[in-house]
């Protein structure tokens, strides 16, 4: 526990580290990157976040998303005690409400969450990632606990899962929790790779 902590904070440095202007041309590229992907399809359900602190942040990739046709989704937290949360319903006329983070959220009384199951593809945020597709959040453990059908072994085949970070924020080798979730993919500011290895990843770029 030690460790990861003392990872988070290193990470978090490096993150805090990059200028405007390089963390403005690595959010306009993953957008491109996206852009020239089949994952950006009229329709799809696609779980999207605003970053927090010095994320990575998708603010050019929801502009590309909702010009193709996807519909898009927020991560809502439901219980803060039991790091629960729910996937809401984002559209430009979303009622918004900011929780205790200082995240602006759907208001879940104008607009119905989906199970997460039905999700298409969810971009998660994260501190640290590592080239097996291993990824370190920060430790609240919302993301985990909402995605637990696909740990290793279970074959469900949705949602897809792609961290989204700087390449800075990548490691030689994260030691992963029993209750953490692999990703099927990583995208940055160099390209968008996939990992094929974990046991409900399918695809392959």
């Amino acid at each position: 526990m030690l460790e990861r902590q003392q990872l988070r904070r290193q990470m978090r440095q490096l993150r805090r580290a990059l200028s405007p202007s390089v963390r403005d041309e690595a959010h306009r590229r993953f957008a491109r990157l996206l852009n020239g992907t089949h994952r950006l399809r009229p329709g799809s359900r696609i779980a999207v976040y605003f970053a927090y602190g010095h994320e990575a942040d998708l603010h050019y990739v929801i502009d590309v998303a909702r010009r193709r046709g996807c519909l898009l989704y927020l991560p809502v937290i439901t219980d803060f005690r039991h790091s629960r949360m729910r996937f809401v319903r984002y559209r430009t006329d979303s009622v918004m409400r900011v929780n205790r983070y200082g995240i602006a959220e759907p208001d879940r009384r104008h607009t119905a969450a989906i199970p997460v199951r039905k999700l298409d593809l969810i971009l998660l945020p994260l501190v640290a990632f590592d080239e097996r597709g291993w990824r370190l959040g920060s430790g609240a453990g919302f993301y985990d606990r909402s995605l637990h059908h696909l740990r290793a072994g279970r074959r469900w085949r949705r949602p897809k899962l792609i961290g989204v970070g700087y390449e800075c924020q990548r490691v030689a080798r994260l030691q992963p929790d029993r209750w953490d979730v692999p990703l099927d993919g990583m995208l940055t500011e160099r390209g968008l790779r996939y990992f094929t290895h974990h046991a409900h990843s399918t695809e392959s770029s």
